[in-house]
């Protein structure tokens, strides 16, 4: 499940796709500036929606399904009732309404202290906690009829199974568990916020079976009534799981309405520009650098400046000018419209043109946006390079932008590296799927299964225009003194 849609995918134990299917949900509403929040009954909509289309276009019944398993985006800040329903809208993890608790929070920590134990930074939406102490604070009605406090997976979990559960990556961006150990709530940090632990989901592993398809879900969704289900984990991990990394030191990027690098971790890293997340097994961490808004620019730019969507966006920036048409001093564009994470970590950044004069074109501004995202991604990828100490070569490229041949051309050239097209692009299903399946035994370890996976090869590299360097490189430092210039207006224009 992502931030605009469902896809369920059904496959074969051998990794094989038999039937995809897809069911678009409204994208996050934001009823107030910075807010990002969901209507979590528009995403079981989607996943009836998507099994029903899944099971037609795979051509079998519900019945010869052996497991379920989930990925899922995260955190999301889910309350809901002893039945399972959610009693107010889920608070993502782009949503930046809770920077006063975060200061109330301060009150109660010592803030390097607090961030070397849970491995992360005390941020709006990303720390879930701090969603958490909003609702007890802001929405007391609300809080007070919580049963469980859980998370998107939790969420859909008891819709499927009836049981209240959630799986370490997600716990790991709680503020509610110590990095080290991320596979249970920590006593000492629920008294610090006094959140009763009864109130929160079991955390069961990522192949844990948590439940069976209850009667009801059942009957809503065709499910065979007993199907074991598997408790997933959030969406970067699935996806890069599925993508074949499962050693430390492989780069895999997804693209998105956010995108994400992420790369497998012996250790969490000491450097909180990144996020430490549980991996799959204990003893294993998962570094993720990620840009807030980087899909969700294009969508935003095609909607409200050129009014268009869908098919017309992507024929649009496929019919952008061609390279040969660049030039220096073009637009630029900070890609940052609902504040930004990795490597700032600044929930006032905002979205900024410079550079726009009267002979300025529509599709300058275009490519300003898809080179904006390009040099975010950058800032991600020299930030890691500079934590462990290594060079990264190439990437393996998953998830929605890289449809977009213009763009994947962008980024190689702004980034100087190769990105690697996965043939295979569907890898947060296969994920969950697989997970599934070593849940039930259909493969004896995750590297069994990791072998199933490894089938799908790079359709295509895209090599950087060695030619291009010093162009992007020029920009890219203006990129980064433009934000630096306008930081503290940006954070003066959130207080008026």
């Amino acid at each position: 499940m992502g931030t605009s849609g469902v896809k369920c995918g059904v496959f074969r134990d051998d990794g094989t796709l038999l039937g995809l299917g897809r069911s678009s949900i409204p994208e996050f509403q934001s009823p107030h500036v910075g807010w990002a929040q969901s209507n979590p009954v528009l995403w079981w909509k989607g996943v009836r929606l998507s099994l029903s289309a899944a099971f037609s276009n795979a051509g079998i019944r519900p019945c010869e399904i052996d497991a379920i398993g989930l990925s899922v985006f995260y955190p999301a800040v889910v309350p809901m009732d002893s039945r399972g329903s959610a009693l107010y809208p889920a608070i993502l993890y782009n949503d930046q309404r809770s920077g006063l608790q975060v200061d109330r929070i301060l009150e109660k920590v010592d803030r390097r202290e607090y961030e070397e134990r849970i491995g992360n930074k005390l941020v709006p939406g990303t720390c879930a906690v701090t969603s958490i102490e909003w609702l007890r604070e802001v929405k007391p009605e609300v809080f007070g009829k919580a049963k469980i406090i859980g998370f998107a997976n939790t969420y859909l979990l008891h819709k499927l199974t009836g049981e209240f559960s959630t799986d370490p990556s997600n716990a790991a961006l709680s503020g509610l568990t110590d990095i080290c150990n991320p596979w249970e709530w920590s006593d000492h940090l629920c008294r610090v916020f006094s959140i009763d632990p009864s109130t929160l989901p079991t955390i069961a592993g990522s192949c844990d079976v948590i439940g069976s398809v209850g009667k009801h879900c059942a009957e809503e969704t065709g499910l065979q009534y007993g199907t074991p289900v598997v408790v997933g984990c959030g969406d970067a991990v699935a996806s890069s799981f599925g993508a074949g990394a499962l050693q430390p030191g492989t780069v895999t990027y997804i693209g998105g309405s956010s995108d994400c690098i992420t790369m497998p971790l012996a250790k969490p890293l000491n450097d909180h520009r990144w996020i430490n997340d549980a991996y799959l097994e204990r003893e294993s961490w998962l570094g993720i650098g990620t840009v807030t808004s980087s899909g969700a620019a294009l969508d935003w730019f095609s909607r409200e400046i050129l009014n268009i969507s869908g098919d017309k966006t992507y024929d649009f920036f496929s019919s952008l000018p061609s390279f040969s048409d660049e030039r220096a001093g073009g637009p630029l564009f900070l890609p940052y419209l609902q504040g930004e994470r990795t490597p700032i970590w600044d929930p006032n950044a905002r979205g900024v043109f410079f550079g726009i004069s009267s002979s300025t074109t529509r599709h300058e501004l275009a490519r300003a946006v898809l080179t904006g995202v390009a040099f975010a991604l950058r800032d991600v990828v020299e930030c890691i390079e500079e934590t462990q100490g290594i060079t990264v070569e190439e990437m393996r490229a998953v998830g929605g932008s890289t449809k977009n041949e213009l763009w994947n051309q962008i980024k190689a050239n702004v980034l100087q590296k190769a990105v690697q097209i996965l043939d295979f692009q569907e890898t947060g299903s296969l994920g969950a799927a697989v997970l599934a399946g070593v849940g039930v035994g259909a493969y004896h370890s995750l590297g069994e299964a990791n072998r199933y996976m490894r089938k799908f090869s790079v359709a295509r590299t895209i090599e950087p225009q060695r030619d291009k360097r010093s162009l992007y490189d020029e920009s890219f430092q203006l990129y980064r003194r433009l934000y630096a210039k306008t930081k503290d207006l940006m954070s003066e224009q959130s207080k008026l």
